[in-house]
């Protein structure tokens, strides 16, 4: 009797130690994982689908990493918060960076998520016109900051300039464009645009004007970093990028089942919506160079061609080294690219 009292002591001894061991090993886990900020552009939405799914499928924890997604808005630009040092990782558009270059901002693409310029300029299908010079004296919604460059580049491959239009700074309501204070509005193919047939448009209904026509066309989303990240944390930076394209391709291939992702992060926002907003993220994600060369390929082409629409858009004065502006290096080392 004694000698089983002393056994059932001594188990009880060992399960007390061991139990804390258990939390102990789980929380050596998460020490161990490295951190990683990522800040995207607005709030969790379609538009960053890749990394929303790469957080929830835990493909970053696979990678060793414990990633935090950040919302951003109008006063919270991920270009100055990276460059700042307070967040690792940003989504941005490639304009920024080279505006940042010319500032001496040593920021760095590492992937080129959209292949295609999310811009359109659309009109009512009752004002349309057959020539850009049909808009002189005309009201147009552009959203200023560095985001109208596309079409004053349009508008000077016409002969035209910025102020040959009656400009009006929009906002993200489309209801002014629909209430025709401005009879051409700029809008993005996977948010405004989609809010604008939700509202009972047709494509038949309005004129899209897409600035590729033009030769105009800036791409959207990157991935960038401060160049010193790459050079102390490239590891980190490549086991970033694997996981993000896994979770991208996730995406393509499983759209339904991120959705649902989507929602569980963001459950305010509307399922329908981001159905439609997903469907057009895919086209601008497989768009060109994507097809034949992996999801966030790069090429120089598109980098000086944006160069020189800040050029001639006034929004760039300094020389830039292109070939500083991007490093595809790391998504080579990449595990998911096909470069």
């Amino acid at each position: 009797m004694a000698l089983r009292f002393k056994l059932s002591v001594l188990f009880l001894f060992a399960l007390v130690i061991f139990l804390p061991g258990c939390s102990s090993s789980s929380d050596n886990e998460k020490e161990s994982l490295d951190d990683v900020t990522l800040r995207l552009q607005w709030i969790p939405q379609a538009q960053f689908a890749g990394y929303i799914v790469a957080d929830e499928l835990e493909y970053y924890k696979e990678e060793g990493l414990n990633v935090t997604l950040l919302p951003a808005g109008p006063d919270l630009k991920p270009h100055i918060t990276v460059a700042n040092g307070s967040e690792d990782i940003g989504i941005g558009v490639p304009n920024q960076i080279l505006t940042a270059r010319s500032n001496e901002v040593p920021l760095t693409i590492v992937a080129q998520v959209f292949q295609d310029s999310p811009n359109r300029y659309i009109l009512k299908a009752a004002n349309q016109i057959n020539s850009l010079q049909q808009l002189a004296g005309k009201k147009v919604g552009l959203w200023l900051g560095g985001d109208e460059a596309e079409f004053i580049a349009m508008l000077r491959s016409q002969g035209m300039a910025l102020e040959d239009v009656d400009l009006v700074s929009q906002g993200f309501s489309v209801i002014p464009f629909l209430e025709e204070e401005y009879i051409l509005s700029q809008v993005t193919t996977y948010n405004e645009l989609n809010q604008i047939k939700a509202q009972g448009y047709s494509e038949d209904d309005l004129q899209i004007i897409s600035p590729e026509d033009y030769k105009a066309a800036i791409p959207g989303d990157v991935i960038f970093v401060r160049q010193d990240f790459i050079e102390t944390k490239l590891e980190t930076l490549v086991s970033f990028l694997s996981a993000s394209m896994k979770g991208w391709q996730y995406a393509i291939d499983n759209p339904d089942s991120t959705i649902d992702l989507i929602l569980r992060v963001n459950p305010e926002l509307d399922r329908a919506d981001q159905e439609s907003q997903l469907r057009e993220v895919i086209k601008l994600v497989t768009y060109g160079n994507a097809q034949k060369s992996g999801l966030g390929v790069m090429t120089q082409e598109d980098y000086e061609r944006t160069l020189k629409i800040l050029r001639e858009s006034n929004q760039i004065e300094g020389d830039v080294d292109i070939t500083s502006v991007f490093d595809p290096s790391p998504l080579q080392k990449s595990k998911s690219s096909g470069q």
